[in-house]
């Protein structure tokens, strides 16, 4: 596996590119590293194969979450109801936060019912969902975009799981925003 797409490089300020696109990093750096970021991310968005993505996404949570956020980057919906299968099962935590984030960046009533899918049936497991919060801030964002309420109806009820309270639940739909703000910032910055 290519390696360079999650540690990017081994000196400088992104050497451990994972880190700083975990949970909500990527939008706590200033200039000149954001846009040191930004041109890389895209420039590895717009690069890499599918190939090389699929082999990410059979790796660690790493490689996983490096995948997810290329893959949402350059939007590239072939890989839909792979990330939709990865995020339902759950197999690696720390990565669902990038499958979420990619579902987000597509933005379509497909994605949502890939996330509401997700949290349906990971809210109905005794196994502790960690990330659920970045999946239900993704569904509420894809809601408020698409004038649906996935979220609304999935959080009413009863689980197994505790969910977040509404102030958090808020605070992680405006992270999920800033974060699509972001990647399409990364797509749109000029070199």
């Amino acid at each position: 596996m290519d390696r360079r797409y999650v540690f990017w490089s081994y000196e400088g300020p992104l050497r451990q590119r994972y880190l700083k696109i975990m949970g909500v990093n990527a939008l706590r750096d200033g200039e000149p590293r954001r846009s040191l970021l930004m041109r890389s991310l895209a420039e590895d968005a717009r690069l890499i194969t599918d190939d090389e993505l699929d082999r990410l996404l059979t790796s660690e949570w790493r490689a996983r979450l490096t995948a997810a956020w290329l893959i949402g980057l350059d939007r590239r919906t072939g890989f839909r109801d792979r990330l939709g299968e990865l995020l339902y099962d759950g197999a690696f935590i720390k990565a669902d936060a990038g499958y979420a984030l990619a579902l987000a960046r597509f933005g379509q009533l497909s994605d949502a019912a890939l996330l509401a899918a997700a949290l349906t049936h990971r809210l109905s497991e005794p196994k502790p969902f960690h990330e659920q919060i970045f999946v239900i801030g993704a569904l509420r964002h894809l809601d408020e975009r698409l004038g649906t309420d996935h979220a609304e109806e999935l959080l009413g009820r009863s689980w197994r799981q505790p969910i977040p309270a509404r102030p958090d639940q808020e605070r992680f739909t405006g992270y999920m925003k800033r974060l699509c703000a972001f990647a399409d910032e990364c797509m749109h910055h000029p070199d």
